[in-house]
């Protein structure tokens, strides 16, 4: 009988050690969102930028300019384009490739990712420049005369809660990457990630345009660069 009483002791003891370790996990997985909003992202799309960070070039360094056959940065050229996920708008960035092979660029907007949430980019700046040596490449073939550009920089959302009116940040790196035809139309990605785990892909395309003027684009936020 003792026995029998012991071994209902010890069912009972499992089965509340295991719900005390299930309320322990819930407790971190909320505050892990709650602290960092971008930690549900999933990934989508394909491609990670952050395994492409040895084609940035540092700074004084020279960047290696076109192919014979490229398209050739004669001019300081703009991109501004729309950012879509799944056909939704997810504000806009001015991309811009400068006749030193460098680019540079600001993401900026409001948008909804769900009907209560409202998620406004503050702060995000990225910067990089082009890399002729990678070939673009899809299901019909190689298509050596794309040019490539990858730039890098960090940003900062706030969301806000319509139903609970809570306010939080997000923050991490944003990369944007992409291929320049010959008649100067670009189409490209814009990566973020918290910890180059999970990650948000939107895409854009946009028709190169010549500029005198080159936005110095300034931190604003500290520690964006």
């Amino acid at each position: 009988m003792q026995s029998t009483k012991l071994r209902r002791l010890s069912r009972a003891n499992r089965r509340g050690a295991v719900l005390i370790i299930m309320v322990l996990l819930i407790v971190v997985l909320c505050a892990l969102i709650w602290f960092d909003p971008m930690a549900l992202i999933d990934g989508e799309g394909s491609g990670m930028p952050w395994n492409e960070e040895f084609r940035l070039v540092r700074a004084g360094g020279e960047v290696r300019q076109p192919n014979e056959g490229q398209p050739k940065i004669l001019d300081n050229l703009c991109f501004p384009a729309k950012i879509v996920e799944n056909g939704d708008v997810r504000g806009g960035i001015s991309l811009y490739i400068l006749t030193d092979g460098r680019i540079k660029g600001v993401w900026e907007g409001v948008y909804n990712p769900r009907p209560e949430m409202t998620w406004e980019v503050v702060g995000s700046r990225f910067k990089g420049n082009i890399d002729p040596s990678k070939v673009y490449s899809d299901e019909d073939g190689e298509d050596p005369t794309k040019l490539y550009f990858i730039g890098k920089g960090r940003f900062l959302i706030l969301e806000t809660n319509s139903k609970t009116s809570r306010i939080r940040t997000a923050k991490g790196r944003i990369y944007v990457t992409g291929w320049v035809d010959d008649e100067y139309n670009a189409i490209g990605k814009v990566t973020v990630t918290s910890d180059k785990k999970s990650y948000k892909e939107y895409r854009w395309q946009s028709k190169g345009e010549k500029t005198l003027m080159v936005p110095y684009f300034d931190r604003s936020l500290p520690g964006l660069f």
